[in-house]
């Protein structure tokens, strides 16, 4: 019996290490029964925005991490082993450029959802990527891979009526480039049912490439997913590419695996310092790239006030007004609405807090009309990263200034703001916003 009992047990524990103690169901995408390892698991800093189709908008802290887990793949020689037999006989058993020369992209239709903050697993990145996606590598001249990511953002600037077309659009690791949204995408063949080959090329300039000159004539391996591979949504170029290059290469790394070996290799924590928000990888220039300098008088509690703000103005010619936060402030300190403001490499509001002034209030760094690129950028509001519309301004040394959406500001941080013929604009700091 004693000995019966040793066996059922070493039998037991065999079993208990043979499989995980834990095992989610997923129902991916394509409809796949897959097992998640409930062993994974690393933590978040902030939270990595993929929800509300932000992705397919802009640069976002989340597109970074992904391409770069991509990219270090590749460069790391992680890779490797995981070329099909067929390619590893054939001798392409590793990428056959230099590191300076690897680039990941990868379309922001595929980054679904949020991650939290705080601990996260295997089944939060199964809901930002609910597809069985395998690393791929396509090598491209610096030209075709110009055209890729003009063909990727042809439908910005992304609206409703866009939104599927902004699936294409390319997050990206290994180099910076910029959309001039002031030109028209030049259509020219229909390619699937939401884009269209480039006819020309006039939108998008890569400004470099890990840390160097872009060059047109040069190779350059993307590293990407096998749907990109195949020519999925705006990405004919790419297919073009792997059949033009015979060691482009589909590879048996699941993508979401990949992005769990790079989270191992950041200690399993995303800290705030690396990926807290978007890395400036992507510019994206607004159509009508001026913003108006204006000297606006905003009702505030019933007092006119001077502020000094910027407009921009959409294709059928209306304006939307942008004000520095700190006049803002300085307007509502003391009131029910007061908020600090603290900016230490991000900005920082805080609601229900006195503002310290700290002599900028109502004064520009600059005057005039000045250039402007949509920012939508992600500031602190009470510690948690929020979504604001923002423009960033530059002076004639390159620097950056962020002005704000006056609506947004008062939807977000907790008073009214309105428009009437009578009053013009005004603000009421005891009355939440309306709307």
């Amino acid at each position: 019996m004693k000995k019966l009992t040793s066996i059922l047990l070493a039998l037991c524990l065999t079993l208990a290490l043979a499989t995980p103690a834990f095992a989610t169901k997923f129902i991916d995408a394509h409809g796949n029964e897959i097992e998640l390892d409930d062993s994974l698991e690393a933590y978040d800093e902030a939270v990595l925005f993929g929800a509300d189709d932000a992705a397919r908008k802009r640069e976002t802290n989340l597109g970074d991490l992904w391409t770069d887990a991509l990219r270090w793949f590749a460069v790391s020689g992680k890779i490797n082993e995981y070329f099909e037999e067929d390619d590893v006989t054939a001798g392409n058993n590793a990428v056959a450029v230099d590191a300076d020369h690897v680039v990941a992209l990868w379309n922001g239709g595929n980054l679904r959802a949020d991650v939290a903050v705080g601990k996260f697993g295997a089944a939060e990145l199964a809901q930002v990527l609910p597809y069985p996606n395998k690393v791929a590598v396509i090598y491209m001249t610096g030209a075709q891979l110009k055209e890729a990511l003009e063909a990727a953002s042809q439908a910005l600037p992304y609206s409703e009526s866009t939104a599927a077309a902004c699936a294409s659009f390319m997050q990206v690791s290994g180099l910076k480039y910029t959309v001039d949204l002031s030109k028209a995408y030049d259509k020219g063949e229909a390619y699937g049912k939401s884009w269209f080959k480039a006819n020309s090329l006039g939108r998008v300039t890569i400004t470099e490439v890990n840390g160097k000159a872009f060059d047109e004539a040069a190779t350059y391996a993307v590293v990407t997913s096998n749907a990109n591979f195949n020519g999925m949504d705006s990405s004919y170029i790419f297919k073009e590419a792997a059949a033009a290059n015979e060691k482009s290469a589909v590879t048996t790394a699941v993508v979401r695996d990949v992005v769990w070996l790079y989270l191992q290799e950041l200690g399993n924590v995303v800290k705030e310092a690396d990926y807290g928000k978007a890395q400036g990888r992507i510019t994206l220039l607004t159509a009508g790239t001026l913003a108006y300098a204006r000297e606006q008088s905003i009702e505030v509690d019933g007092k006119k006030v001077d502020f000094v703000t910027y407009a921009i103005k959409d294709a059928n010619g209306y304006e939307t007004n942008y004000v520095r936060v700190r006049d803002v402030a300085a307007q509502l300190n003391g009131t029910a609405a007061q908020f600090a403001v603290e900016w230490d490499g991000e900005i920082k509001l805080t609601t229900g807090t006195a503002y310290t002034p700290d002599g900028s209030e109502g004064k520009t760094p600059f005057s005039g009309d000045r250039a402007y690129t949509a920012d939508a950028a992600f500031t602190k509001v009470n510690g948690a990263d929020t979504a604001l519309d923002t423009i960033l301004l530059t002076d004639d040394n390159g620097g950056g200034y962020t002005y704000y959406k006056l609506r947004d500001l008062g939807k977000k941080l907790g008073f009214n703001v309105g428009w009437t013929a009578e009053r013009g604009i005004y603000v009421e700091s005891d009355k939440p916003y309306e709307g």
